[in-house]
């Protein structure tokens, strides 16, 4: 078989994808948008923030590790071509930028530009938040050991499964308590999407008398994960023998568990509750604690004539896509780690 081999002057690139992202933020103006929230520069020679926002975003896209990385960007010609860029910011530059966007300025200014798209791309009420943590592993200098006994940052991230979107964040350092100030964040998303947001979803993080206490008064709806502490396990011990039922599948068949719910009210608590729980059989491995049953306990104020418990146990198990989405977060648009402190 003969082959014929020709030169071409041709550029190439490989960062084919990143081009479509490129194309779909200018289709909704994203760095007008950006530029309009942060403002013009402060000098004349400066760059407009979108410049440093939006190669921030290539980069960690494309899965920088350092800022140094950007030499890679500047040297790609048919990318630059294809994009429209004529030079980039160097890491110098970019470094710069960050900092004097420090703090949390610079992340709510990029959050009001976020629930700018999602409110006018998208339409719906009564939507859910949910709220979560996840950990970044960093070997960053101001980065500090998480619980998972690894150094890096524990960011507070919160989705609206509904759209498939996230609509918040909070960045915080690895060593932060999770249950932190919930209540400012769940307000803050609210704000972002005004008179869109129903219920609220959460961990175990979100257990605890602020949260359940502010949905009562803020007439939010919620699920949250609850503590094994000794009040809730003493009020399930109460629930009769009577009380447990078989729970049901999707399509009505009999679930390999047992449902049962009861009224609980925290110890610093004003409001009473309702605690749904999801009971499965240990075996032979029973716990000290908790005898041969294992407890999936559920806090909601959602009423029983809205969500029997068997309905309170699937719409809170809809908690897994909000991981899913922040393991497409990770793996997807390579947020696992952070290319600067």
């Amino acid at each position: 078989m003969e082959l014929r081999l020709e030169r071409t002057e041709e550029r190439l690139t490989r960062k084919t994808g990143l081009v479509l992202i490129d194309r779909f933020g200018k289709k909704i103006n994203l760095a007008k948008r950006i530029d309009r929230e942060f403002g013009r520069p402060g000098s004349n020679r400066g760059k407009a923030a979108s410049e440093y926002a939006l190669t921030l975003a290539e980069m960690l896209i494309d899965g920088a590790m350092h800022l140094e990385d950007i030499i890679d960007f500047e040297g790609d010609e048919a990318y630059k071509q294809m994009t429209g860029r004529s030079h980039y910011p160097t890491s110098d530059a970019l470094g710069d930028w960050l900092r004097r966007q420090g703090g949390t300025t610079g992340e709510k200014k990029l959050m009001n530009v976020s629930s700018e798209l999602t409110n006018a791309l998208t339409k719906g009420t009564g939507l859910t938040l949910d709220v979560d943590a996840t950990v970044i592993e960093a070997d960053k200098g101001d980065a500090a050991f998480t619980y998972k006994e690894i150094r890096g940052y524990q960011p507070l991230l919160a989705a609206c499964v509904e759209l498939g979107l996230f609509v918040n964040t909070r960045f915080q350092h690895g060593n932060v308590n999770t249950q932190g100030d919930l209540v400012s964040f769940i307000e803050e998303c609210r704000k972002l999407m005004p008179s869109r947001i129903k219920t609220v979803r959460s961990d175990s993080a979100g257990y605890n008398h602020q949260v359940v206490d502010h949905c009562f008064k803020e007439h939010l709806n919620f699920t949250i994960t609850a503590d094994h502490d000794s009040s809730v396990m003493d009020a399930i011990g109460r629930i009769g023998k009577n009380g447990w039922e078989r729970g049901k599948n999707e399509d009505g068949t009999d679930a390999d568990y047992d449902v049962a719910e009861t009224v609980h009210a925290m110890n610093k608590g004003t409001n009473a509750l309702r605690l749904v729980v999801k009971r499965t059989d240990r075996g032979k491995q029973a716990d000290i604690f908790e005898g041969g049953y294992h407890y999936w306990i559920i806090a909601t104020n959602i009423p029983k004539e809205e969500k029997d418990a068997n309905a309170i146990i699937d719409f809170h198990e809809q908690r897994g896509e909000m991981e899913r989405m922040i393991g497409g977060l990770k793996s997807h648009y390579n947020m696992d780690h952070f290319p600067c402190g």
